[in-house]
């Protein structure tokens, strides 16, 4: 193996040490390794000379910018699905209070819980686009919106996209 193959694997070594990682740890590490193996580990002094000649801290320094730098990639992408779900979300409680006011299901919920769907549906839509919006809360007389579990909650929105995407079908297949 060459000298430069042998630094990158100490190099490798190295930053899989993590945080606390140090010279004295890595070299302690290769030894024990290179025991059970053939040749000789790079001493103390090798390796200190390979991490000033090859960089090793303005390269680990790189590493560690670059995942920092996925991460907040990667957070930011949480924060926009997060956001699309919210205005999903939103719309599906817009439409619902629509198709409630419409007397499609007049006889399960009354105006103002369906009032209240599509002022709700509004509401997180414009947090989910970054608006301005008042805190949002659940204030129904008839106690039955805050009745429900969380499960039972997410099994409601799953309907009524169901019961969305069925009529947007069928509207799609009654079009001329």
């Amino acid at each position: 193996m060459s000298a430069s193959s042998r630094q990158e694997v100490a190099f490798q070594e190295y930053v899989a040490l993590g945080p606390s990682r140090n010279l004295r740890d890595l070299r302690a590490g290769l030894a024990g390794r290179h025991q059970r193996g053939r040749g000789r580990a790079p001493s103390l002094r090798t390796l200190e000379g390979w991490s000033s000649r090859y960089r090793w801290q303005e390269r680990l320094a790189d590493i560690e910018r670059r995942a920092r730098e996925e991460q907040e990639q990667q957070q930011v992408e949480w924060v926009k699905q997060y956001r699309e779900r919210l205005r999903q979300e939103g719309y599906l409680l817009q439409q619902k209070g629509i198709e409630w006011l419409s007397g499609k299901l007049a006889a399960e919920v009354t105006a103002q819980a369906a009032i209240r769907a599509i002022d709700t549906g509004f509401k997180l839509e414009a947090l989910a686009l970054g608006e301005a919006t008042e805190r949002i809360a659940v204030e129904d007389e008839d106690e039955r919106l805050k009745g429900l579990s969380d499960d039972e909650l997410e099994l409601f929105i799953r309907e009524v996209r169901a019961r969305l995407q069925q009529g947007e079908a069928a509207k799609g297949e009654a079009a001329p």
